[in-house]
């Protein structure tokens, strides 16, 4: 799936045809039923970082001596766009691994002044200063940043400006530079002719599955519904359900978020993977640091736009191994495992 066509979402008011065929059947409700957030995280909770109260899922916020994953998503997600992949992640190891998938600003349950400024350098201060909130300086945690889309824009450049201590790793998913510039004059277009209106979640999260925007049925499940909210029809007969989240008027921030992505991804001072649907998606930036070695990527053609829910082990999978391959060498596990003839000595 093209970029153009999931970025995005709808801002014209018509409803989904597929409202009407709901109507007139209750075949299919309990497959498309919501699912809720506490299947996956273990904790949701509101976190206050100057003019906004960020709503932020997590599991594992305790642990310690294990890494942190941080995922912040795409423009018109929310957090619980990672739900799957974050519960895959986390289940692999879950008396130490971390991870956190925060509803970011004018997303999601997160509320606040100002929520139409998502321009990147507010995003990134954004990042920054939850990340700060939620993990002290001394707490020596390994941080790994994986941002989908947009998200990946915001990650990129806040692991560039070295804001974040202990960054072990970044992580981008379906994002570049090349493809999203080009199509950036069509999203308006792109807006419009989707529906901006449902009659029920059910349907907004049957819509998504039927135009293939997410291709995994639990995972939209579990993350469309945050995605709109219920209003009035205007005509006070009957609410309807219409998109959380209307990104039309940051038009002017769009160009801001990708303009030179590719050389600050490719130059971020940490270990680097792209998770892509395809390579024919690299621009010649990346075409020429991924030759030098620059980076790890990964191949999924399977997937969509949002290949963290199409694909959520798969994707769990690669960020684990990314994670395991740059990860710290713990001295004292290698001592435990090949005492020094003193030490066994000692012992005996």
């Amino acid at each position: 799936m093209d970029l153009r066509q999931n970025i995005f979402k709808p801002h014209s008011i018509h409803t989904s045809p597929l409202d009407q065929g709901e109507k007139n059947s209750n075949s299919g409700i309990g497959k498309y039923k919501p699912l809720p957030w506490s299947n996956y995280f273990d904790d949701k909770r509101s976190v206050h970082v100057g003019d906004t109260q960020f709503n932020v899922y997590s599991s594992g916020l305790s642990n310690t001596g294990g890494p942190v994953f941080v995922f912040h998503h795409g423009a018109g997600h929310s957090g619980l766009t990672f739900g799957l992949v974050s519960k895959y992640i986390y289940d692999s190891d879950p008396t130490r691994i971390t991870v956190v998938a925060p509803d970011f600003r004018a997303h999601g349950d997160t509320t606040g002044d100002n929520q139409e400024n998502l321009s990147l350098e507010r995003q990134v201060d954004d990042l920054v200063g939850l990340i700060d909130a939620l993990f002290s300086e001394g707490s020596g945690k390994n941080i790994m940043l994986v941002g989908h889309s947009m998200g990946g824009a915001v990650v990129a450049h806040a692991a560039k400006s070295r804001r974040i201590k202990h960054v072990l790793g970044l992580a981008l998913i379906d994002i570049v530079e090349g493809s999203a510039m080009d199509s950036l004059s069509s999203i308006p277009g792109f807006i419009s002719a989707r529906p901006s209106a449902f009659g029920s979640i059910e349907s907004a999260i049957r819509w998504h599955i039927d135009s293939k925007h997410i291709q995994n049925t639990k995972s939209a499940r579990l993350s469309v519904p945050s995605l709109v909210k219920q209003t009035s029809d205007g005509n006070g007969s009957q609410s309807v359900w219409t998109w959380r989240t209307d990104l039309l008027p940051s038009q002017k921030f769009w160009h801001g978020w990708y303009s030179g992505l590719s050389k600050t991804f490719a130059s971020a001072p940490t270990a680097k993977l792209l998770i892509l649907a395809g390579t024919d998606r690299l621009d010649k930036e990346l075409l020429i640091a991924q030759m030098q070695g620059k980076f790890q990527l990964e191949l999924l053609p399977a997937a969509g736009h949002t290949i963290q829910e199409d694909l959520p082990e798969r994707v769990g999978d690669a960020l684990i191994f990314f994670y395991k391959r740059n990860q710290p060498l713990d001295i004292s596990e290698i001592r435990r495992k090949n005492p020094t003839p003193s030490e066994s000595a000692g012992s005996s």
